[in-house]
């Protein structure tokens, strides 16, 4: 049976042309009926690097998602942990009731049993769905030790529906509508399959498989 969860499109741009991740945690944060801004949580919930060379993407947003330019303190990219972070900072901060949960490693079969329930998923792509690449500047050190190897033309966006043969997207940039299931997983795969869920308290996380 087709779904489509009503998410409201937020654009990044023009004020944030690098925060496609806080756009996207907006989007689902206005869908649980928060009034949420996308400047607001960028500014005063996620947390930041000052500059993105040597930042971890798991920890902090690398840089500042309003600059898109070839500097120091230039926007990149976070990963699951820094929106989760923000989510639910903000949402403590404006009422509560629910919490962000990173399912990061979640399947095909689990994105659907979330659509199931009604909830819209953040997840990691690239910016068109096709091949993951990497950035020119290769790897920098991690300040806990190990390293990062940068990528290039990553992309944060919203699942919001599917049908037998596509899932349906609400994509900060405007780019992406609808995408086969089976490119979608693939491109879902190679970013290492990241997902954020935002739910009710008290919900348990699965149980529609």
């Amino acid at each position: 049976m087709p779904i489509l969860l009503p998410v409201p499109q937020i654009l990044q741009n023009p004020e944030l042309p690098n925060g496609c991740e806080i756009t996207s945690c907006c989007q689902v944060l206005r869908y649980w009926g928060f009034d949420a801004d996308k400047c607001d949580l960028a500014d005063h919930y996620l947390p930041r690097s000052e500059v993105w060379y040597g930042a971890d993407p798991d920890k902090v947003y690398m840089g500042n998602p309003h600059i898109d330019a070839p500097r120091p303190d230039c926007g990149y990219y976070c990963f699951a942990g820094p929106v989760v972070f923000a989510a639910n900072h903000y949402m403590a901060a404006n009422g509560g009731g629910f919490a962000a949960l990173d399912i990061t490693g979640s399947g095909e079969a689990d994105l659907v049993s979330q659509l199931r329930k009604r909830r819209p998923v953040i997840f990691w792509a690239s910016l068109h769905f096709e091949d993951i690449q990497y950035d020119p500047c290769g790897s920098y050190p991690l300040p806990g030790g190990g390293s990062h190897r940068v990528f290039h033309q990553l992309h944060c966006m919203v699942l919001k529906g599917m049908d037998d043969t596509n899932f349906f997207i609400a994509d900060p940039l405007g780019f992406n509508t609808a995408v086969p299931r089976a490119q979608f997983m693939e491109i879902y795969r190679q970013l290492g399959s990241r997902a954020v869920v935002i739910l009710p308290l008290g919900e348990p996380l699965s149980g529609l498989l």
